[in-house]
């Protein structure tokens, strides 16, 4: 007779599973398919997506309004080999939060995009580390962007 904790039984009979090694073995299973699909994909609870798996972030300057963030300035510490594939994968992320791109440009080592929702603007800014390209820097500048008479659109970028 194998001794299998309490927490365990209850979920012998449902799973039809005999051995309490494999019943194990299926509950860390199940937990990292779950927690596979779990990592934080917006910015601060926002409608700003991350970029997937970046490891640390250092934030300043938050406003909110309406809920939504009207100013922040962020910096990601993410490894970069090719910062246009990068941009191309925010970019895919924004769009499917219902921003579009606005603009996009830069060299071999630095891609800049911009991406507009309503009022707001955010500058995505990748710059891939030359030395070490794992400590590379995917930056993000959120602001409200004001109409005026003249010229159409300014940033406040204050």
């Amino acid at each position: 007779m194998t001794l299998t904790p309490r927490f365990f039984s209850s979920f012998r009979g449902l799973l039809r599973v005999r051995s309490s090694s494999a019943l194990a073995g299926v509950m860390v299973l199940l937990l990292l398919i779950a927690g596979c699909g779990s990592g934080q994909s917006y910015l601060l609870d926002s409608d700003i997506p991350i970029p997937p798996d970046s490891p640390g972030r250092a934030t300043s300057g938050i406003q909110r309004r309406d809920g939504l963030i009207v100013n922040l300035d962020t910096v990601f510490s993410e490894p970069v080999d090719d910062p246009s594939v990068t941009i191309d994968r925010l970019e895919r992320r924004f769009t499917a939060s219902g921003w579009r791109l606005i603009e996009r440009g830069g060299t071999e080592s630095v891609v800049v995009a911009v991406f507009g929702k309503s009022d707001r603007r955010c500058r995505v800014r990748v710059v891939r580390n030359q030395l070490d390209p794992a400590m590379s820097r995917v930056a993000y500048r959120v602001r409200i962007v004001d109409s005026t008479p003249t010229d159409g659109a300014s940033e406040r970028d204050g």
